[in-house]
């Protein structure tokens, strides 16, 4: 790889930034101050979600916006902290165990530090490819079971109640003990705020709904004292721009950070990568997933750095950049500007601002991870998928965030290999009287196979996993046959062979000339030939048993 073409691949911005037209400023400025618009209360909702003091989720924004922009394939992905990473961070703190407040935010800002190392790593050994393994059902059930938990975490705290639990279930239970305790003033602004965001969202959507409501809540909170009417309200907010250090952890912390890291690194590259493809097939380019691992990682690197919580790409802030016209990753750098700009004006007003509207933020903004549509459309296409995402679902709200995400992939990649290890065999025919290619009987019972001879195709390629049971299917087929002469296997799927699948093919030829049935390969692709010439199975195969056609194969069993 030459040199320039590395350093694009490491970092894209190289590769745009000359192509760069000044028309497009106008566009990228706006749809970063809409961006920080959204991000911005959002980031101080996502920081409680994570439990850490706010600024946190806003220390988070700047250094991962800008090093995004830097090392991201996507042109308008905007990164920062989400439902998903802060519930993730959330749960590895939770399960050190931090004595103090102060250790908890060293803790958070050594989590996205280790999960963006992890994402950086998996970048540069381009190891983008591993996400294909993760499908789709298990994540829609995955997030919807994070939903569900951030939901459950939020309510107590429109409820006017002190949290408690660390699952869904226990959350709710107690919430539900002590709903009686409910404090109205809460109540009613908590659902003031979601009636406005929701409607907000729904019939004026261009406007940053989050922003608006916050900005309300401050100008409130001149006028109105919320903490005498029993409301939580948030506390004095440091006033100033995030400053750069490594976080200060003990040397018996660095295992579990490592690991905790790895977890959160999974959850952002699942959500982030998501966004990007989708705007990225809307929008008409391509991303690059060992470039969004390796820019997402920078991205947590710059927030660790800063003393920020993990960050991904947003679907939501993501849908407003594209909404506000933005062009490239300029726009980010705007969004990082206008943050810093906030954190060094505005951050001393939001001290008496009720706690609950940080609550409502969330709940509209994780709303989207309830994705009943697509459990409806799974049950009604495909049962396998549907339980696929009611495990997913269900592993999150029994187990938690951590051990759900592993029962997440691990679901995943038993039933990749469940899959893998079985190949669909069809029985293929010919109609009589017309020159019709050959086609699976099953599909066109007119199809009529030719006599003494049975034709099977393999759907899916033979490797060591699915030998055994390829092995039976074709077994089973020809069982019971007494007229069978010749049994022919279209091994068109199978483009490479290895060392088992050979012994299945040699075990096989012995058993069918036992029965006096001769063998026959088709349409056998050159690598496999190759590995079978090697192994001498072509040999104990014999002369006139290997065609690259099903016909003139059939044509040759016919003549023996």
């Amino acid at each position: 790889m030459s040199a320039p073409s590395l350093l694009h691949r490491i970092a894209p911005i190289t590769g745009w930034l000359p192509k760069y037209r000044l028309a497009w400023l106008g566009q990228d400025a706006v749809a970063g101050v809409a961006v920080a618009a959204v991000a911005i209360p959002t980031a101080m909702g996502y920081s409680s979600v994570a439990q850490v003091p706010v600024q946190i989720g806003l220390y988070a924004l700047p250094a991962a916006l800008f090093l995004y922009a830097i090392f991201g394939s996507s042109r308008q992905v905007a990164i920062g902290p989400t439902s998903t990473v802060a519930l993730m961070s959330g749960a590895v703190i939770a399960s050190i165990g931090p004595s103090d407040p102060q250790r908890a935010i060293a803790l958070t800002a050594g989590v996205a530090l280790a999960a963006g190392g992890w994402l950086a790593l998996f970048g540069l050994l381009r190891l983008g490819w591993m996400t294909d393994f993760i499908s789709r059902p298990v994540i829609v059930g995955f997030s919807f079971g994070l939903g569900l938990t951030v939901l459950s975490g939020e309510l107590p705290h429109i409820l006017g109640l002190p949290p408690e639990g660390p699952h869904f279930i226990q959350r709710i239970w107690t919430t539900l003990q002590n709903v009686d305790q409910t404090n109205l003033v809460t109540l009613a602004i908590g659902v003031v705020a979601l009636v406005i965001l929701f409607l907000g969202q729904m019939h004026l959507p261009r406007i940053p709904w989050a922003l608006v409501v916050m900005a309300a809540s401050v100008i409130l909170s001149r006028f109105w004292t919320a903490s005498n009417h029993g409301v939580e309200v948030l506390p004095q907010v440091p006033s100033g721009p995030p400053t750069f250090a490594a976080p200060l952890l003990g040397i018996g912390d660095l295992r579990q950070v490592a690991i905790g890291g790895l977890a959160v690194a999974i959850a952002a590259v699942g959500e982030g990568l998501s966004a990007a493809r989708i705007f990225a097939r809307t929008g008409g380019y391509r991303v690059n997933a060992d470039s969004e691992f390796l820019g997402t990682g920078m991205a947590n690197v710059g927030a660790g750095l800063t003393g920020g919580m993990s960050v991904c790409g947003s679907l939501s802030r993501t849908s407003t950049a594209v909404i506000s016209g933005a062009k490239t990753q300029i726009n980010g750098v705007f969004a990082a500007l206008v943050t810093l700009l906030f954190l060094m004006t505005l951050t001393s007003s939001l001290a008496g601002v009720p706690r609950v509207i940080l609550s409502a933020i969330v709940v509209v903004s994780v709303w989207f991870l309830l994705d009943v549509s697509s459990l409806r459309m799974y049950k009604r296409i495909r049962k396998n998928d549907f339980v696929a995402a009611l495990t997913g679902l269900a592993g999150v709200l029994l187990l938690g965030p951590l051990y759900g995400l592993l029962s997440a992939v691990a679901i995943s990649l038993l039933g990749l290999a469940y899959r893998s290890s079985r190949v669909h065999v069809d029985a293929l025919g010919r109609i009589p009287g017309e020159k019709a290619g050959w086609g699976a009987i099953q599909e066109h019972p007119e199809r009529r196979e030719t006599p003494g001879v049975l034709v099977l195709r393999l759907d899916a390629p033979l490797f060591w996993a699915n030998c055994e049971s390829t092995h039976e299917t074709i077994l089973s087929a020809v069982d019971g046959r007494d007229d069978l002469h010749a049994l022919i296997l279209n091994l068109e799927a199978s483009g490479q062979m290895d060392t088992t699948t050979v012994e299945m093919l040699t075990s096989l030829l012995a058993e069918l000339e036992a029965m006096s049935i001769d063998l026959y390969i088709a349409r056998l692709q050159y690598q496999a030939r190759v590995v079978l010439d090697k192994a001498g199975f072509t040999a104990d195969l014999g002369e006139g048993r290997m065609w690259h056609s099903i016909s003139a194969t059939v044509e040759a069993a016919q003549r023996r």
